[in-house]
């Protein structure tokens, strides 16, 4: 027969083994790891929507480069040539002679639309949209709005401008001479001057009468 001190010593050298995690410290794990799960997706998130962003960004400055170039490209010395971009809050739309047929029709148009996307375009202060941007013969860029010609200048945002930050916006910005410049939001704009005239040469004009062509000299034997 086991003894009452026995039992008890025996008791004693199972308990270790027999030790497990409490109900409680079971819901404080699960707890912490719901936590550092739940910062996990936040972040991924909120860099998903920003790479997001980002792509809109550059695709809309992609449109301007395109345009410029088209116009370039086709010596395009007349406005109802000249390809453009309209950009507008969700939308923006480039135009181009894509068929070459020495028209802009409706169906060379290129419509991005971000409806959907949480993502929407704003002009800086003083822009109303919709803007339109147009390129001559030269690559330099005219913008215009409701109130007449303007300094082109868009912020591309998450789901509102009302205040654009560098985590939250880019900046697209288009020159005088045409040129498009891509910056974080918050960046402060860089300033340029109007592009200079074009010199202009008379039809009579010849060449600088002090040029001579030198005969070439005859090899020494």
């Amino acid at each position: 027969m086991i003894s009452r001190n026995e039992m008890v010593s025996y008791l004693d050298l199972k308990t270790p083994d027999q030790r497990g995690v409490t109900v409680v410290e079971l819901l404080v794990v699960v707890v912490v790891i719901a936590v550092i799960v739940g910062f996990a997706l936040m972040q991924r998130g909120g860099a998903n929507e920003q790479f997001k962003r980002q792509n809109v960004a550059q695709e809309l400055k992609s449109a301007f480069e395109r345009a410029r170039f088209d116009s370039v490209k086709r010596r395009a010395d007349s406005s109802g040539i000249q390809a453009k971009v309209v950009v507008d809050q969700t939308t923006f739309t480039l135009t181009t002679d894509r068929d070459q047929n020495g028209l802009l029709e409706t169906s060379d148009n290129e419509v991005a639309n971000l409806s959907g996307q949480n993502i929407v375009i704003a002009g800086n202060t003083g822009i109303t949209l919709p803007v339109t941007i147009t390129y001559n013969q030269r690559g330099e860029a005219t913008a215009i709005d409701a109130g007449g010609v303007i300094e082109p200048v868009f912020l591309v945002c998450n789901v509102s401008c009302a205040s654009p930050t560098q985590a939250n916006s880019n900046i697209v910005l288009v020159t005088p001479t045409g040129t498009v410049n891509l910056l974080a939001g918050g960046s402060p704009l860089p300033t340029f001057s109007p592009p200079g005239g074009i010199s202009t040469v008379p039809a009579n004009t010849s060449i600088n009468n002090t040029a001579v062509v030198t005969p070439t000299p005859s090899p020494t034997p």
